[in-house]
């Protein structure tokens, strides 16, 4: 319990610095951006992929769910507009930022694991190149700038696989299934679904770099802190997303 305590204790300093750093490197016009769109591209645009295919698994599986009670009790036309509520509010910043914290968190902690043990960082600060500068600014920005993006194209195929699955159970129309989405949807939904994904990316990123950082111990090093930065962050993210829902909602 001890450890625990420290360990986290730790890590909330670690990050709190690691962030307060990148913002002064912003305010100082520190961003370079050769490395910002190089990992524009290697964490938003290559990630845009699988969200799709992730998220229209999971816009289907929701549908399905929501369509067979609606219509038992004759409310299917508000499928559609349930499956949006559903999707802005929880399911596409939370899926979204799970497919990153596997594919973007854990190489992120890789990349940088691997670099400390070898003694790259090292090599940078013998060349006077913060790391920060170097490693951390691009990803973070990048990844803020890019989730939003991820989550366009990963809501849009949720709600259109949500509408195949919706016409093939039930031989919904798409008049019908899109029938209260003005009702129960509007734009605090939509701003709720941005400012989730900003904060999500952002706690993704830093933890990520964080614990890249503390890699020791050789490969295996590497290994144990890849782990530890895809557990924090998945359970990071469920605690965050609460506090962020009780304070937008309540």
């Amino acid at each position: 319990m001890g450890k625990l305590l420290v360990d986290s204790l730790e890590y909330i300093g670690g990050v709190t610095l690691l962030l307060w750093r990148i913002i002064k490197l912003i305010f100082r016009g520190r961003v370079y951006g050769e490395l910002l769109l190089q990992q524009m591209v290697l964490l938003g645009v290559n990630s845009i992929p699988i969200a799709i295919v992730v998220m229209a698994f999971i816009g289907s599986v929701f549908t399905y769910m929501l369509a067979g009670e609606l219509s038992k009790h004759g409310a299917a036309n508000m499928t559609g507009g349930l499956l949006l509520l559903i999707m802005l509010r929880e399911a596409i910043p939370m899926f979204t930022t799970i497919v990153l914290a596997g594919k973007v968190g854990a190489s992120i902690t890789s990349e940088i694991g691997t670099m400390k043990i070898s003694e790259q960082l090292d090599a940078l600060r013998a060349l006077s190149t913060d790391p920060d500068w170097y490693l951390t600014l691009p990803r973070t920005l990048a990844a803020v700038l890019m989730m939003p993006v991820v989550a366009v194209f990963g809501g849009y195929s949720a709600w259109f696989a949500g509408y195949i699955t919706a016409k093939q159970q039930t031989g919904m129309s798409y008049t019908l299934f899109t029938g209260q989405v003005r009702l129960l949807v509007d734009e605090k939904d939509y701003v709720m679904c941005l400012i989730k994904c900003v904060v999500f990316s952002a706690m993704l990123v830093l933890t990520a770099c964080y614990y890249g950082f503390q890699a020791r111990g050789g490969a295996s090093g590497v290994g144990k802190v890849v782990t530890t930065s895809v557990v924090v962050n998945i359970f990071l993210l469920f605690v965050i997303d609460l506090i962020l829902t009780m304070i937008m909602t309540g």
